[in-house]
């Protein structure tokens, strides 16, 4: 399924309350968060790819926080260096101009700066001892699960929620076992992409 770019829905949400258990850690410059299960057990792992709100978001911990209580060592990258969009955005903000010209050096969120810092987190996480990784992508995230369930990308098998940007290419080119939870009433995802 390819899906069409973000929508308004991509940048609104609430905040959901509970108390982060993970750590941030650094990875060549990327902020990470990790959750870690009880059994310290790194074999089977989960890299969560974010929305554009990133990993800084409550949110998006509790649901790594989760992953590891059941079991799963679960990895986050800032996709965004820093610069993820703000909850709620203010009215005019530009999601495109964003992506296309947002980070530190005014680089963008595309492929070219997001897949070296998914290359570095999984190469760091081989070097932590996983064996397995699943990904794990929602919205913006989900393009960049199907990119990396390709042939010798790194992860085995992936899910994402209301992916957007995927494009026919990623998702001829995947590899491994993918489930898609694609929004069927939202207007991101019309028919002729599925």
């Amino acid at each position: 399924m390819a899906s069409h770019p973000p929508g308004q829905c991509c940048t609104q949400g609430v905040r959901h309350t509970g108390e982060a258990k993970g750590e941030f850690v650094d990875i060549q410059g990327i902020k990470t968060y990790v959750s870690t299960p009880k059994s310290g057990d790194k074999s089977l792992a989960i890299i969560i790819l974010p929305d554009v709100i990133g990993n800084e978001f409550i949110n998006a911990q509790l649901i790594s926080d989760q992953f590891a209580a059941n079991g799963y060592y679960t990895v986050m990258p800032d996709l965004f260096q820093g610069d993820p969009v703000k909850l709620n955005r203010p009215e005019g903000f530009d999601i495109m101009e964003w992506l296309q010209k947002g980070g530190p050096e005014g680089k963008g969120h595309l492929p070219n700066s997001v897949d070296p810092i998914v290359e570095k987190t999984l190469a760091w996480m081989k070097e932590q001892g996983v064996k397995k990784v699943g990904a794990v992508g929602y919205c913006f995230g989900g393009k960049y699960v199907c990119r990396f369930l390709a042939k010798g990308k790194g992860v085995d098998v992936g899910y994402t929620a209301h992916p957007s940007f995927v494009d026919e290419a990623e998702v001829k080119g995947i590899t491994g076992p993918l489930s898609i939870a694609a929004a069927g009433m939202f207007t991101g995802n019309g028919m002729a992409k599925r």
